[in-house]
């Protein structure tokens, strides 16, 4: 059996009766239930009805193991301080609201966790899987959460961290060309179009505007689009030709007037240099001064190792550990000190390579 608990991240919240009963009366004809926000909310009422609030989106598929990157489910429910489950409607035949009139807007959600089976079945033999579903009685928009500001993307390590979002991500538009590599789909044309980051990486982009954006007038230029960053199946479908990856689909585009706000090898580099000394000394306040540790992930290979320690020759190498990173099965963790001559140099030229994403603060604990 598949092992899956819907429960991507454990958060501490409570529900709340009380904006329930604000609900409620303007929709009388529903019977008392808990508020839920947070998927601790969500794991202390299963099989209860409730009311949630939270985000309406596109369902993410997981990353990992069987059944990666399937589209088991059309929608999800996710919330601001993370987490989401997957949302389907009661009544299948016969609902009365479509699921995307509500995309990418917070939404009040009037119906049951459901807790049990939601892949598959029950016979043994059967591959399944247990976690948690919502199952919809009625969907409303929710005036009174405001959107939160959009955050703007720079670099590929931007776009990882937004995965199914909303976002203004900058870069140069131009033309896709098929890269003809022998990967699947490789030679064919299928999008006109295609972001260009500042630290080199491209993107798929396409039109989901309801307006038309007029593409063509903006390739080779600087842009800032407002997007939605879709991670899953990007061309194709599940039982068809496919391609699972990343792509931006915009819905407003601007020419970027304001230029790059500072080197994209900066915007890797996730702690302030300008608090540092030209030998790796933090300055605490005036007067105290201390260094860190970084960490950051590489390929799993010896002539790559053998690249970055040549620039920083504190680094250490952990071929097993993860670190605060997340380093994958196919990378090694590099920890260096910023306790050296030309530190900041030597941080400028490992975040030029390509194949580092983010050079972050080292924490022990």
């Amino acid at each position: 059996m598949i092992t899956l608990f819907l429960s991507f991240m454990l958060m501490f919240g409570s529900c709340s009766k009380s904006a329930h009963t604000e609900i409620n009366k303007t929709n009388p004809i529903y019977t008392p239930a808990d508020t839920c926000r947070t998927v601790t909310d969500i794991q202390m009422n299963k099989d209860k009805d409730v009311v949630i609030l939270g985000r309406l989106q596109k369902f993410t598929p997981w990353e990992k193991g069987k059944g990666s990157g399937h589209m088991f489910w059309d929608w999800e429910i996710a919330f601001p301080l993370g987490g989401a489950y997957p949302i389907i409607a009661k009544t299948q035949v016969g609902a009365l609201f479509n699921f995307a009139d509500f995309e990418n807007k917070n939404v009040i959600i009037h119906g049951t966790v459901f807790f049990g089976i939601v892949i598959g079945d029950s016979n043994p033999e059967h591959q399944s899987a247990t976690g948690y579903r919502i199952d919809a009685d009625r969907i409303e928009i929710d005036l009174n959460t405001p959107m939160p500001p959009l955050d703007t993307c720079w670099i590929w390590d931007d776009i990882e961290q937004h995965r199914n979002r909303d976002a203004f991500v900058a870069g140069k538009l131009i033309e896709y060309i098929p890269p003809h590599d022998n990967s699947k789909l490789g030679d064919e044309k299928i999008w006109d179009y295609e972001l260009q980051l500042a630290d080199g990486y491209t993107i798929p982009l396409t039109d989901i505007s309801k307006n038309g954006l007029e593409l063509a007038g903006f390739t080779g230029r600087d842009i800032f689009v407002k997007a939605y960053i879709l991670y899953g199946i990007i061309f194709g479908s599940e039982n068809t030709a496919n391609m699972v990856g990343t792509r931006i689909d915009a819905r407003e585009i601007y020419v970027n007037e304001i230029g790059y706000v500072k080197p994209f090898y900066e915007m890797k580099i996730k702690f302030l240099l300008d608090d540092f000394t030209g030998d790796g000394y933090r300055i605490n306040p005036p007067g105290n001064t201390s260094s860190i540790n970084y960490e950051f992930c590489i390929p799993a290979e010896d002539s790559i190792w053998a690249e970055v320690s040549k620039i920083d020759p504190t680094l250490g190498l952990y071929k097993t550990s993860k670190g605060r990173s997340g380093c994958t099965d196919g990378q090694w963790l590099c920890i260096g000190s910023s306790r050296q001559a030309n530190f900041k140099e030597a941080l400028r030229r490992l975040a030029d390579l390509r194949y580092i994403k983010r050079i972050s603060e080292t924490f022990w604990e």
